[in-house]
């Protein structure tokens, strides 16, 4: 398994950063997976989560385990094939009750720069 999918697994929540305009939101989200040699997430067509990263796919994520942080960032690559929706599916069955087939576009990161940090020692890259 990815690291950095591991990372994010033991976090539990991890928080999404995305641009709408001029203004950084950041939400809680928890669903992650490896998927095709990269790293997934999932939103819905109906979200402004949605709509900020088809306007600009410039993306973070940040979460904490174990007295760590990792920082991810990257752009967000929508990937609406039926594969990658019921590979999220399969693996995140709770989704099945939060959205519908339609409404479901899972997104996978390029340029992704994946760092964990601590108090105590210095950064590490990860490289997935």
């Amino acid at each position: 398994m990815s690291k950095t999918v591991d990372f994010l697994h033991k976090a539990g929540v991890f928080y999404h950063a995305s641009v709408d305009g001029s203004e950084a939101r950041v939400r809680p989200i928890n669903s992650v997976i490896e998927y095709n040699v990269k790293i997934y997430f999932e939103t819905s067509k109906t979200k402004d989560m949605y709509r900020q990263m088809v306007e600009n796919p410039s993306f973070a994520v940040c979460g904490m385990a174990d007295g760590k942080w990792i920082r991810i960032t990257g752009k967000a690559v929508m990937d609406t094939s039926d594969a990658a929706k019921q590979a999220m599916f399969e693996a995140i069955p709770a989704l099945k009750n939060v959205y519908s087939y339609e409404e479901l576009v899972p997104y996978y990161i390029a340029e992704m720069k994946s760092t964990v940090c601590s108090f105590d020692a210095s950064p590490i890259a990860l490289e997935d």
